[in-house]
Order: structure tokens, then sequence, then C-alpha cells
């Protein structure tokens, strides 16, 4: 056994080397410009992300030191590019919201639509694909604005890839191969023509795999190889090199598709591209099960699972991961991990069936787990088991039923007091107009009697109250009784006894009537406003939160305010 003194001295000696040749690489640099720096970054970045990093920092202090914003931003974008390579998501978020800063500065279209892509991309991988849509669109903003046409092809790639994960197949193939042909047009000398090919090529056959057609695929595919035979240690030709996996997959070369599986996997590690690892894993796993070899399954199909939780990275085939799981485990008659695994594949069902729904109109895919569930049912099967589960099924089933029969009663009872309440609002609505409406100020009088008021002050506060109102400074969401009682000239305890003597009421509820008072009649008026969100509404009308809002709209007109937004707008409709 090795002396652990002996280890822990190599270890050192050994981290010592690594500094000096890092230190020494960094210190190479400081002889270059600016220039040469960002071109070595874009020489590397899809070979040696580790690399394009160093370059980009470097390229980052020079612009610091020029004091050129543009090159700034352009070097943090830089440093966002190289962390997505190396599969730092979070990251790239980081450095993109900086270098947008900058780029939202100076105005620069083409640095705000890069950043923009690059954030879409980062948010895809980490599994928000709703905020990765929105950052596309974004950039798409800026591609029109550009007028290149390898912008708008590649915000176009980036939209057709959300729909391919989620199973809107036939658009994704028109978008990409209507792009593809736009790529063809693209002059020769083009410094990104060839990347754009092979990205489209590789999602086309990726898409076609996608809905079990290998034969398609391998017809794309085959060109994006072709392309790379003087460039494999490239992070789009080892993706490329994955479908040719897959195609082997699908058409039942499970020997081949194991072999090339695993050179991808090690290319993906030596370009220290760990998180792509995910779906050569997967696709190990997946041919090793088909040879009924169950344990070299299990083993790589977890490692793929384990790799997308560590690295974060969206697993699009988790689903399935977990169902072949089941499967080996169920041959190897480990029931305790079969079940596992089953209920991962369960509600990884019913939580994407959500999201496909959510993102596309038409879902050109369904789930169909109930096999699978019978086959649940039998790991500790016998007959009288099954029938009571049976019997469980259907008391669940009727207690279901029961509980939406009852949901749906409740619900249009609840429809038809809004209803009622929102036409005694209207009235009341009507009412508060017309009072608005009335030229002359009636003389003021205590509502307990039909005397006029003689206090001079008195009669001074109510007529301070009165200008309040009309200036509507009730909106306010400093006013307060101490504000009022300021702006009246008076104290506050003064001005409370009278507004609970002559208004009959607190302060407190004196100022939410009136305030409510003007949400209903601006709300009914003004369709902008109604498009608003309750928040923004509530601060419209003087409230700091729109819980408190809620709450006391609907302690005044029995509505919550999104009730009596919704029924002014089916009123609009009729």
């Amino acid at each position: 056994m090795q002396n652990p003194k002996t280890i822990f001295s190599l270890i050192c000696v050994f981290v010592l080397l690594c500094s000096l040749s890092l230190n020494a690489q960094v210190d190479s640099l400081q002889g270059k410009s600016y220039e040469e720096l960002i071109t070595l970054f874009e020489a590397t970045m899809h070979t040696n992300a580790t690399s394009a990093e160093i370059y980009a920092k470097e390229a980052y202090q020079k612009a610091n030191i020029l004091k050129d914003q543009k090159k700034t931003g352009t070097a943090l974008y830089s440093i966002a590019a190289s962390k997505y390579y190396l599969g730092k998501y979070e990251e790239t978020l980081q450095y993109t919201d900086k270098s947008l800063r900058i780029a939202k500065a100076i105005e620069n279209n083409k640095l705000l639509f890069d950043n923009y892509t690059l954030e879409g991309n980062a948010y895809s991988n980490l599994k928000e694909e709703f905020k990765a849509l929105d950052q596309y669109l974004l950039a798409k903003k800026y591609a029109d604005l550009l007028q290149e046409p390898i912008n708008i092809i590649t915000i176009s790639v980036n939209i057709a890839y959300l729909k391919k994960l989620h199973y809107d197949h036939q658009e994704a193939l028109e978008i990409l191969k209507e792009n593809l042909i736009q790529v063809e047009k693209i002059p020769e000398n083009h410094p990104r023509k060839q990347l754009y090919e092979r990205i489209l090529l590789m999602n086309i056959a990726d898409t076609y795999l996608r809905i079990n057609n290998p034969t398609e695929a391998a017809r794309y595919n085959d060109i994006a190889m072709n392309s790379c035979k003087n460039d494999k240690l490239n992070t789009a030709c080892v993706v490329i090199l994955m479908n040719d996996a897959i195609i082997k997959y699908q058409k039942q070369e499970y020997d081949k598709a194991i072999e090339i599986s695993t050179e991808v996997k090690n290319s993906f590690l030596m370009l220290k591209s760990e998180n792509m690892a995910v779906t050569p894993y997967f696709y190990l796993g997946k041919s090793f099960y088909k040879k009924k070899e169950y344990e070299k399954a299990i083993e790589n199909i977890e490692k793929a699972i384990q790799l997308s939780i560590d690295k974060d990275v969206a697993f699009t085939d988790q689903k399935e991961a977990h169902k072949i799981l089941y499967q080996a485990y169920t041959e190897l008659g480990n029931t305790e991990k079969a079940k596992e695994n089953f209920n991962h594949y369960s509600t990884l069902d019913v939580k994407n069936d959500s999201i496909n729904m959510q993102l596309n109109n038409t879902i050109h895919k369904k789930y169909d787990i109930v096999p699978l569930q019978d086959e649940v049912a039998l790991l500790d099967s016998n007959n009288q088991k099954q029938r009571k589960l049976t019997k469980y099924l259907y008391i669940s089933l009727a207690f279901l039923v029961i509980i939406f029969v009852g949901f749906f009663m409740w619900f249009k009872r609840k429809q038809g007091q809004n209803k009622l309440r929102f036409q005694k609002l209207l009235v009341k609505i009507d009412t508060l107009e017309q009072q608005k409406k009335e030229s002359v100020t009636p003389e003021v009088t205590s509502k307990e009697n039909t005397n006029p008021v003689t206090d001079e002050n008195v009669l001074q506060i109510l007529k301070g109250l009165e200008a309040f109102e009309e200036k509507e400074l009730y909106l306010r969401q400093d006013c307060t009784l101490s504000y009022v009682a300021k702006k009246l000239k008076t104290n506050t305890s003064y001005l409370s006894n009278v507004i609970n003597t002559y208004k009959e009421k607190p302060f407190r509820s004196y100022l939410s009537e009136l305030r409510i008072n003007a949400a209903l009649i601006k709300l009914k008026n003004d369709d902008k406003l109604r498009s608003y969100t309750i928040k923004a509404i509530a601060n419209e009308f003087g409230f700091k939160r729109s819980e408190t809002f809620s709450r006391v709209f609907k302690a005044h007109t029995e509505m919550y305010p999104s009730d009596y937004i919704k029924s002014l707008e089916n009123q609009k409709n009729k």
C-alpha cells in the first residue's frame, strides 16, 4: 500500500504543475491584441471550450483597459458562450445579463441578438422552455432589424427545436427544411455557412428519428457526416455521430449502436462537455436492454439520469429511461426498484403532458401508461389483490365523479351569484357616475339630520374633504389620516371625529370606499386598464399590495376584481 504522505506530495506536485501550466498559458497571451484573442476564442469555442474561456476572459481584460464598451460587451458574451459549451448554464446567464446591460446602453442590435439567443439556449438546457421561447422571440425582433439571413435562420432553428421537443414534429420539419434551402443560398465564403448546414441537417435527422423514420434520418445525417470527415472532434460533428448511433439502434443494429455511442461518450468527455454525455449513456442502456444485458442497461441509464441531475440539464428522454429501468428491474426480479421507476415514469407522464399542451396547440403523440399500470399491479399480484385493487379504483372513480359534479354545481351557482352582484354593481356605478356629473354642490348637511352644518370648523373640514375627493388625492399610496389632516390644516383626532360623525364611518373605511368606487367606474370605462395585472390595477388605486386590494374590493362589492373585470369583458363581447 502507498504511503499517504507520498500520495499527498504527488497530488500537490500535480496541482502545482497544472497551476504553472495555466499561468504560463495566460502569460503567453499578454502580448496578444483584443482582436487576436477574440479570433482565438472563435476558433476554439466548439472544440475546446476551456481554452475558449481563457481567451474570452483575457479579451475582457484588454477591453476594460481600452475602455471600449462594445468590446467589453462582446467579451462578456464570449465568456458566456464558453460557459454554455462547458455546460455551466447558470453562469452563462450571469454573463449574458452583464453583456445585455452594455448592449442596451450602446444600442448594439447584433450584441442584443447574440445574447438573447444564448439565453434562450441556456434556459432550454435548464428545462425552462417557456423562458427560452421568450428569449428567442426577443432575439427574433433584433434578427428582423439586422436583416441578416443567418440570424433569422438561427432563431427559426431554435424555435423549431422547441417544437420538436414537444412533439410538433411536422411543423419542426417544415421550418428546418425551409431554412436549409435558405442556408444553401448563402455564399460559400460565409464563415458560419458550414456550421449552420450541419446544425440544420442534424436537427432534421433528429426530428425524423423522433418519429421513428431512420431511413429519412440517415439521408440527411449522412450529408452532415460527410462534412465532418476532417473535423471529427467538434461539438456539432459529435452530435451528428450520435444521430448515427440512434439510426443504428432504430435499425436494430445494437452492437453498432453500442460501438458508436461509446465513441460519442468518450468524445464529449475529451471536449469537456460531460453534460452532453447523457444521450450516449442513454442509448448504451437502451441497446444493452435490447440485447437482454439488463445489468449493463441499468448501469448506463442510471448514469444518464444521474448526470442530467448533477449537471442540471434537460433530459427529454427521462420518461422512457424510467420505463426501461422499470422493465429491466422487473426482468431481474427486483420488485422494489421496478415500482420506484414506474412511479417516476407516471409522474413524468403527467408533467410532460401539461407542458406540451401549453407550448404547442397540437400534440402529435399521446402517452399511454395503462398497460404499464396493469404490469405494476402484477408485481405483487394474485387474484384476490387484483379484485381488491379494482374495487378501490371504482370507489375512487365514483368519489372523483361526485367531486366533479359538486364542483360543477358550485361553479354554476357562483356564476349566477356573480351575475346578480354584477348587475347590482352596474346600478351602483350609474348612481356614482350621475353624482360626479352634478354641476351644483349641495349644501353640506349632517347625515343624521337635514339641518345644515353650522360649526365653522366642521364646515371647513367637510369642504376640504370635498376638494380632497374631487382631486382624487385618495389614490395616492401615501394617503393616510395624517396626510389628509395636514392637507386640511387640522389634527388627526379632530379629523377622525368629523369623518366618523358626518361620513358615518372610520377614516380607513371612508378611504377604501373612495378608492373602490373609483376603481369600479374607471375599470368599467377604460378597456386598457382592464388589461393590466391585478397588482398594477391595485397600484393605480392607491393600494400597495394586490392582496389588500382584492380583499377590500370583495368586502365592498362581494366580487373579486378579476370576476368583475371578466363580467365587464363578457358584457362588452355580447
